[in-house]
């Protein structure tokens, strides 16, 4: 059972983080916002965060603090990839893996206290190793990240020294050994 619902749990957060990083690959290759069309993200996250709230309320116990986490989670990450659409950048893209990072770590750390016994130090384990192997691999992406705008100058060709033309004459050296 628990298995089961920890499996469920990464395939749906799998999921979400596809198609959040379909829509990050597609917001990097858009021009700036406008600050209307900030303004309009803006309202947009503060919309679809209150909607959720709501539906939160509607739960009871545990799942109520998982919908809200999962809540709270989502406007940071749409507010961070908001910041890459108006900013762009490498660290804006950081700061999205961070933000999803984050967010999956707070989700899968309240869906751990449905659980009982050894099985809560467990998930809480590896809900935290998960974590660290995000952030590693945000950094690493970071530093990986190349540059927005590239400031060298068009390199002028190579010249290669005029060589002197082939003797068939002259004889050839001995093999090394």
């Amino acid at each position: 059972m628990f298995i089961h619902r920890l499996n469920t749990a990464i395939f749906l957060r799998a999921g979400t983080l596809a198609i959040t990083a379909a829509a990050l690959t597609s917001a990097t290759s858009v021009s700036a916002m406008s600050a209307e069309e900030a303004r309009a993200e803006t309202q947009r996250i503060a919309l679809q965060y209150e909607q959720t709230m709501a539906h939160c309320s509607t739960l009871q116990g545990n799942m109520r603090e998982i919908c809200e986490e999962d809540a709270k989670g989502s406007r940071r990450v749409a507010q961070a990839e908001r910041d890459l659409k108006l900013q762009g950048g490498a660290e804006h893209e950081y700061q999205v893996r961070l933000a999803r990072a984050q967010a999956d770590y707070r989700v899968a750390h309240e869906r751990c206290n449905d659980m009982r016994g050894e099985a809560v130090k467990v998930c809480k384990r590896d809900a935290e190793q998960a974590y660290l192997r995000a952030q590693q691999d945000a950094r690493i992406r970071q530093v990986e990240a190349p540059p927005a705008v590239s400031t060298d100058s068009t390199l002028a060709p190579l010249q290669t020294p005029p060589q002197a033309p082939l003797d068939s004459a002259a004889p050839l050296p001995p093999p090394a050994r």
